[in-house]
């Protein structure tokens, strides 16, 4: 069973980042089988692309690919495992589900073992690039499988919505760089948004700042696509929530911790995106720093 254009593909998780994805795949040729919370999101896209609506897991039987793009490891497994009794015992043998999510390393691995008892093979392809990459279909996918065929099978599905795969190793590896990379992101953030409150009391231009950082040592993908757009030009829009944020950096302490590295710079950058998060809720990430101004440090 391969994944290749004109072949049935799965897609469950039509949210920010799953629909631009999932039209993506439509456009490389695959006819999409869709699946999401929102039936008003899954009829839209259907009519959208040509595709249908998963309405019990039996509809997903022609997939030899299912990809998955949703908030946690605990809500996939739900998806997977728990609806109308399941979705693998439905899928053709030598599907494979490719979990597109930002995931835990470890329950992925759990969840491999899980689908393997029905024939079902796990991918974990986390993605960089945020929304407008999945838009452009140019998302960076950090791919990890503990079977080779598993992820060529996945491969042609994968390169709809990408302009590169690093294969990292076998199953977890990709949720494991994804958080590594993200903790490193926010960790440059946290940074950044001490540096434009300490700017702003001692009486700087914030946009001079920024346009120090990006000609100069300081220089990062915070600064030259972030900071000047979205937090010192106010649009607070970069597609990336503080819940997501704060959660990849959990993950990356956990894992920090799990293999006995120093977790320090990581349990701060957790401590002041948690703080961020518990007064402001569900908001992009960049109004974090509103709030560290508010209180005088992240």
């Amino acid at each position: 069973m391969t994944g290749e254009a004109g072949g049935e593909v799965g897609f469950i998780g039509l949210g920010r980042m799953g629909a631009p994805m999932a039209r993506n795949v439509a456009a490389a040729g695959f006819s999409l089988v869709l699946r999401d919370e929102s039936a008003e999101v899954e009829e839209r896209l259907a009519a959208e692309t040509g595709g249908r609506v998963a309405r019990t897991p039996a509809d997903l039987a022609g997939c030899g690919v299912v990809v998955t793009m949703l908030p946690t490891s605990a809500i996939v497994a739900k998806a997977l495992l728990e609806w109308e009794g399941g979705v693998p015992q439905h899928l053709p043998a030598g599907a494979v589900v490719v979990d597109m999510s930002s995931s835990v390393p470890q329950e992925t691995v759990a969840l491999g073992a899980r689908l393997a008892e029905h024939g079902v093979a796990l991918v974990d392809a986390p993605v960089s690039g945020g929304v407008p990459g999945a838009v452009a279909g140019t998302l960076s996918i950090m791919m990890g499988a503990d079977d080779p065929a598993a992820a060529e099978c996945a491969q042609p599905v994968v390169d709809a919505m990408s302009a590169r795969t690093h294969r990292t190793g076998g199953l977890g590896t990709g949720h494991a760089v994804k958080a590594l990379n993200n903790f490193v992101a926010a960790s440059t953030f946290v940074a950044c948004g001490e540096a434009l409150v300490a700017a702003e009391r001692f009486g700087l231009d914030p946009a001079v700042l920024v346009d120090v950082l990006n000609t100069s040592t300081g220089r990062s993908f915070v600064s030259s696509e972030v900071l000047g757009e979205h937090v010192v030009g106010g649009r607070y829009a970069s597609g990336f929530s503080l819940p997501l944020m704060t959660k990849d950096v959990g993950i990356a302490v956990d894992l920090l911790r799990g293999t006995a590295t120093a977790a320090g710079a990581g349990e701060r950058v957790y401590g002041a995106l948690h703080d961020a998060l518990e007064h402001l809720g569900d908001v992009d990430h960049t109004r974090a720093v509103q709030y560290w101004s508010s209180v005088g440090r992240p």
